[in-house]
């Protein structure tokens, strides 16, 4: 006589449907929410791949943030540094014009207006304070606010500077950072000596500082008198030497401009792979996904006709 029984059919069959459930509500949510897994226990074997990888992320764009505000800052030294390099040319051009024409007609209004701009600049501001200053970003690094002050301050003038001798430092990536600090008495010192020679010489004192002109010292008259044509002469290698510096300070700063420039494109391009590593272990393919969720769908649907069916079965059917 053969058996017949259903209880251990259904009960295997059930176990089957119930697995196709659980298997479909993963492929549901994984349609849904675009990830994997919804806690990294589900993905455990990647897991430390996983927070290595966001770390890193975190890190490169807070790189690449901050080298937007370094970007800013350099743009602006190299404003005021052009700036600087501008009054330098027009104390030069002045002088020179005062020589070859031998005139003293606007010289000194030249001259002015050359330390009004250079003193702007020394004591340019950003929103994290003043540029030149070292740390002391609260302090003018220029402490005077006229040419005549320079007749009382020391010779050469460093007494008219407030800086302090920290130049700022920044970090650009994980193992890059520049020093990008400007200091208000290396690239201001050569202009503000310069000014305050030729505003002693209008006073009528010989500077102190080399080169020491011969004398009688001024005021430049018209036409220039032998010994003004002498002191203007005498200036012009220092002015010369002058301009060099500011030069050479504002082509050291535009090196760093494009130092970070080329950091921000390779962290683009770290940031861009580390997001796809970060992808490949969080994120289903949304064509793969929705693929295998109809999967599970029709091989739920089939479980549960199967065991309907098995659900249907009677001893009768075999007893008739």
């Amino acid at each position: 006589m053969t058996r017949v029984s259903t209880f251990q059919q259904s009960r295997i069959l059930m176990n089957d449907m119930l697995q196709n459930q659980q298997a479909a509500n993963k492929a549901q949510r994984q349609v849904s929410t675009g990830h994997v897994a919804e806690f990294y226990k589900d993905i455990y074997q990647d897991t430390a791949s996983l927070t290595g990888a966001k770390s890193l992320l975190s890190r490169l764009e807070q790189h690449k943030e901050n080298n937007g505000t370094i970007q800013s800052t350099l743009f602006t030294y190299d404003q005021a540094l052009g700036g600087m390099e501008k009054a330098a040319t027009d104390i030069k051009e002045s002088v020179m014009k005062a020589i070859n024409s031998s005139t003293s007609l606007g010289f000194e209004a030249a001259i002015e207006g050359a330390f009004d701009a250079a003193l702007n600049f020394l004591n340019s501001q950003n929103s994290e304070g003043y540029l030149f200053s070292g740390s002391k970003k609260d302090t003018p690094p220029v402490n005077i606010t006229q040419m005549s002050d320079l007749l009382t301050a020391a010779e050469p003038p460093t007494d008219i500077f407030e800086n302090n001798d920290l130049k700022k430092t920044a970090q650009l990536d994980e193992n890059r950072s520049i020093e990008m600090g400007i200091l208000a008495d290396d690239i201001g010192l050569e202009i503000m000596t310069a000014i305050q020679r030729i505003a002693l010489w209008q006073n009528g004192t010989v500077p102190a500082t080399a080169p020491v002109p011969a004398g009688p010292a001024g005021p430049i008259s018209t036409p220039l008198s032998a010994s003004d044509q002498a002191f203007l002469t005498g200036e012009i290698a220092n002015l010369e030497d002058m301009f060099k510096n500011l030069s050479e300070a504002r082509g050291v700063n535009g090196l760093n401009l494009k130092t970070v420039e080329a950091t921000v494109t390779t962290l683009d391009v770290q940031i861009d792979q580390t997001e796809v590593f970060i992808s490949n272990i969080e994120d289903v393919d949304a064509a793969e996904a929705i693929t295998n969720l109809n999967q599970k769908n029709f091989a739920l649907e089939a479980s549960y006709n199967v065991l309907s069916q098995v659900n249907r079965l009677s001893l009768l059917n075999f007893l008739r």
